[in-house]
């Protein structure tokens, strides 16, 4: 049986282990719910918000496929994502470029950007077989008609993405009064 001291020093490890775990996921849905809630409060083109996250999100989804790759196949991995990331900025550069942007406002353009960045994520997860990462994809991928259907609900993504990382918060931190009592 383990005392409460011995419990109370692995307390620490297993929360930051679970924010280590999940915090890429976490900052890829916030980095997509800010970037449309900006286009759909400024109600302008938010292309280099876009072209500048699209980056990121590229390399914490290397950062997560490095972590789940053999070592001997982590190179060719980070080339793929380097290499299909390219893809996903190429075709978003294409709509802010062409006649597209011209002919659409802008919050359907970061509708459509956004989708690109989910269709992004998602082909990433499959590409690392990575659940996680198809979840978070996903999850942007339905935000798209969610945010198109109720037209301000922006910010009210943004909240309700806050309250989920609130609620994963309250779970963890239940789990480990549970564990405690136990």
């Amino acid at each position: 049986m383990t005392s409460s001291t011995e419990y109370d020093e692995a307390k620490p490890n297993w929360i930051w282990r679970g924010l280590s775990d999940n915090l890429p996921f976490v900052v890829i849905i916030a980095l997509g719910l800010i970037g449309i809630s900006w286009t759909g409060l400024s109600r302008a083109p938010t292309a280099t918000y876009w072209v500048i996250v699209t980056p990121i999100i590229a390399l914490i989804c290397i950062y997560t496929g490095w972590r789940h790759t053999l070592s001997g196949e982590r190179i060719g991995m980070a080339v793929t994502q380097v290499l299909q990331w390219a893809a996903v900025l190429i075709a978003m550069y294409l709509l802010t470029v062409s006649d597209v942007e011209r002919s659409l406002n802008a919050n359907a353009l970061g509708l459509m950007i956004l989708t690109l960045l989910a269709l992004g994520v998602f082909v990433a997860g499959l590409n690392l077989r990575t659940w996680k990462l198809c979840l978070t994809g996903a999850f942007l991928a339905v935000s798209v008609p969610a945010i198109a259907w109720l037209q301000d609900a922006a910010l009210l993504l943004v909240m309700i993405g806050v309250v989920l990382i609130a609620l994963l918060f309250a779970y963890w931190w239940l789990r480990d009064r549970f564990r405690a009592d136990a």
